[in-house]
């Protein structure tokens, strides 16, 4: 199987996310990520986001349709929109997959956030002593 057909079938694997779920909190709790990333990258470029996540198979078409939806409806203050080039970084990416985790249900413990936050610390600091960062 050539890199294109196995690209192509990671694509349309079941994703992480297949749709938000109609109740209250689910609905709060995609509106409060999408003001995430609003804030981080700006309104215009959630949905370059969005795409991103889906081509990574963490968002399945109903997700990406209702979160793109969603989108239509929020202003952010540019004043509270993060200085930079519209990217995220990967504690970013982490914060959006955790959100994604928990709009499937699963609970996020306080243990689980701080082995997540030492790893990152981990790594920052191994990549600071051997590329001089």
């Amino acid at each position: 199987m050539d890199a294109l057909a196995s690209t192509i079938l990671e694509v349309h694997k079941p994703a992480k996310l297949d749709n938000i779920p109609d109740d209250p909190i689910a609905v709060i709790l995609a509106l409060k990520w999408l003001e995430y990333l609003c804030e981080r990258v700006g309104p215009e470029n959630v949905p370059d986001v969005l795409e991103f996540y889906y081509m990574l198979g963490w968002l399945g078409d109903k997700a990406l349709a209702k979160l793109l939806k969603f989108l239509k409806g929020i202003k952010v203050d540019e004043e509270n929109v993060v200085e930079g080039s519209g990217k995220l970084n990967i504690t970013d990416h982490i914060i959006s997959l955790l959100f994604i985790e928990r709009l499937n249900g699963k609970k996020i413990s306080p243990e689980l956030l701080d082995k997540i936050e030492w790893e990152l610390r981990k790594i920052k600091k191994g990549a600071e002593q051997f590329y001089g960062i």
